[in-house]
């Protein structure tokens, strides 16, 4: 019996070290494709682009020893473990990969721009198009207008009179672009994201 186990064992030790070779072969020829391109930082675009270029100088014997077909569904798995590989070979890849997308990250974040907030003495409210808020400012000369659209922090204060004329508030709002019936065209609204009673 214990002869048989190894003769059973002994091809699939075998196999498992012709998928290593493969796998090695594979992420040595993906190394060697972005490290040429001679960039600081790597996309993920050019590394799945390496990682098919490689794929396909396989040969069909190495393509079964990794079971890999052009096109088939277990594209991702195999990426995987080229990629696991390439972290021993060329781990300066990926750090690269890292670095570009921690730098996307806070680029992301410093393109947020709060929304605008207009500080000012409440005057009314009005039923126009639109429910609208006026309040004023001692830089403008004329009332500005905020819409309610929806729900919003603080309006359960209009909505129990805890806010009348004269009160300083803060009102947090976005430019919307609505079209305007009577003007027959559109028109941008200030829209009420909050209100602050100061």
């Amino acid at each position: 019996m214990k002869k048989f186990l190894l003769l059973f064992l002994i091809p699939i030790t075998v196999l498992a070290q012709k998928d290593v070779v493969v796998y090695k072969k594979l992420a040595d020829q993906t190394c060697t494709c972005i490290t040429s391109k001679n960039k600081e930082k790597v996309s993920e675009m050019e590394l799945g682009i390496c990682v098919l270029a490689s794929l396909g100088k396989l040969s069909e014997k190495e393509k079964k020893n990794i079971n890999y077909e052009a096109g088939s569904d277990n594209l991702e798995k195999v990426s995987e473990r080229i990629g696991m590989e390439m972290v021993s070979i060329c781990p300066e890849v990926f750090s690269s990969m890292l670095e570009s997308e921690e730098a996307a990250v806070v680029d992301s974040v410093a393109e947020e721009v709060p929304d605008p907030s207009f500080t000012g003495v409440f005057q009314s409210i009005t039923t126009k198009e639109f429910k609208t808020i006026e309040v004023f400012n001692d830089l403008d000369t004329k009332n500005r207008e905020f819409i309610w659209l929806y729900a919003f922090d603080g309006d359960a204060m209009f909505i129990k009179n805890k806010i009348v004329k004269g009160d300083k508030i803060r009102i947090l709002y976005r430019e919307q672009s609505f079209f305007d019936p009577k003007l027959n065209d559109y028109r941008i609204y200030n829209e009420i994201l909050g209100v602050e009673l100061l």
